[in-house]
């Protein structure tokens, strides 16, 4: 707390936070955070798990957290019961703070922070060992297996938030949160480096930003958002600036204040980026991963369409049979399993190579599908041009060991089946043969974390969507024949 709001620079009277009904000054919301201190201080204890919506609460709680030297358990809404009573348990969490009123824990008080009631309750937490230094949690589920916990230190963390800083170099940014708190990305990226630089952060609720759980279901209520809270900076996944693209391509004109949006969590077709900045968006590439506190490497070069940019200067990198390795601040280590050595270098399992302005990722070395003509394909490649059509709102690309390369796509209901035949010839004509996708199948229903076939930031489960829809994906295989590799094949869910 003291590095972000003891500094000369921020004025008391300045604005430091607000939400869409009211906002605090630095002298007002340093009160607000002392006295989170001081109840959070009569907790015993080491780790406080929090399970809220995006709110100047949620800010205060987690920068309150800090100042009492307690490990913080971020929970995202859109984790499911399954996945937060994992993280409950294997952090081992004495204290759940929410908003609602919850019957399975014992109650025991109730604090008022920013104009929100958050309710405190007492957990059976296991005995569990922490790394030392380790003041967050963050629990990332990567493409397969259970979510794993990683455990950083404040340094790291705040090394991070430095970097951004600098690179970003915006004198006091006005910042909007897009994406959950509790993603450690707009946590790091979207709170603690507009705070660093004496920005301000706007922290609606998602629910007024349009969002059901993980899903965006009102993006009108976003952009009015954008419009109405005139940001300087946002954070984006690649589904919300193909929502902006479309909005803009509509007549939806953004704000002039816009001056860096940062997109991230997948990788980006150019013909995407090309677009937003056609009209206006100032948009760059960024990469990270939670191993390393969130951001590794961010684009601040205009006009750049392929690329994430340097890697932040307190890292360091080498790409070694195209795997990208770091080494510097990173994280403490896994929950419950061995502790990271600082000297050794980490191995981001991401395919890379290096540009003139940076790094280029080309996707997960995991990933990496081998055709049964041994031709080697990352999925992310047709997958971020299918990505790049309005309308296209997912889409997964499946063919290890098999002759061709076949999808798994969802869509906007506005797209008919035709519309998106002709989508996906578009992008094969952009693709050399053994990699474009010769059969697809049309979702009725988006993929969601809820149904685990999603990671909490976004990244499809491979392993998972695959077993789930093992019949589709078969029925494409059999379905092919040499004459219809020609046309694209569609197959529609069935109404249930």
């Amino acid at each position: 707390m003291h590095d972000f709001l003891n500094s000369t620079s921020h004025h008391s009277q300045e604005i430091v936070v607000a939400d869409e009904y009211q906002s605090w000054t630095k002298h007002d919301f340093q009160q607000q955070c002392e006295v989170l201190v001081e109840h959070l201080s009569t907790l015993d204890g080491a780790c406080v798990a929090f399970h809220m919506d995006n709110s100047p609460a949620w800010i205060a709680l987690d920068l309150a957290l800090s100042e009492c030297n307690k490990i913080a358990l971020p929970l995202p809404l859109f984790f499911t019961q399954a996945q937060c009573e994992h993280a409950l348990s294997e952090s081992g969490a004495s204290w759940l703070i929410s908003e609602a009123v919850l019957q399975l824990y014992p109650h025991s008080k109730t604090i008022s922070v920013c104009g929100r009631q958050l309710h405190v309750y007492r957990l059976n937490g296991k005995a569990t060992g922490y790394f030392a230094g380790t003041r967050k949690i963050t629990f990332t589920s990567g493409s397969t297996g259970s979510p794993k916990g990683v455990c950083l230190s404040q340094a790291t963390m705040m090394q991070v938030a430095h970097s951004l800083s600098q690179r970003l170099d915006l004198e006091k940014p006005r910042h909007l949160c897009l994406l959950p708190l509790a993603v450690l990305l707009e946590n790091i990226a979207g709170v603690y480096a507009p705070l660093l630089s004496c920005g301000q952060i706007f922290a609606p609720s998602l629910h007024s930003l349009g969002y059901q759980g993980s899903q965006l279901q009102a993006p009108d209520k976003l952009l009015a958002c954008i419009s109405d809270f005139e940001p300087n900076t946002l954070i984006l996944v690649p589904e919300l600036l193909q929502l902006l693209v479309h909005a803009c391509s509509q007549g939806w004109q953004p704000p002039s204040s816009l001056r860096f949006i940062a997109v991230g969590g997948a990788r980006v077709d150019s013909y995407l980026l090309a677009q937003a900045i056609a009209f206006g968006l100032p948009v760059y590439q960024g990469y990270g991963l939670s191993e390393a506190g969130s951001v590794v490497a961010l684009n601040t070069a205009d006009g750049k369409l392929t690329g994430v940019g340097e890697v932040l200067p307190h890292l360091e990198y080498k790409i070694e049979h195209g795997q990208l390795y770091l080494r510097g601040p990173l994280y403490l280590g896994y929950l419950n399993g061995a502790q990271h050595n600082p000297e050794s270098w980490l191995a981001t399992e991401d395919l890379a190579k290096q540009d003139t302005t940076g790094l280029v990722i080309h996707g997960r070395h995991k990933n990496q599908l081998i055709l049964s003509n041994g031709r080697n394909v990352s999925p992310e490649w047709p997958e971020a041009l299918l990505l790049s059509h309005c309308g296209v709102l997912q889409a997964i690309v499946f063919g290890e060991a098999r002759a061709h390369l076949v999808a798994l796509i969802y869509a906007s209901s506005q797209l008919s089946d035709s519309q998106l035949t002709k989508l996906v010839t578009q992008t094969n004509s952009l693709l050399p043969d053994y990699a474009r996708v010769d059969s697809w199948h049309r979702l009725e229903h988006p993929l969601s974390v809820q149904a685990e076939l999603l990671t909490s930031n976004g990244r499809p489960r491979r392993d998972a969507i695959a077993r789930h829809y093992q019949t589709e994906l078969t029925a494409l295989y059999q379905t092919y024949t040499e004459e219809q590799a020609l046309q694209p094949q569609i197959r529609l869910e069935k109404s249930i």
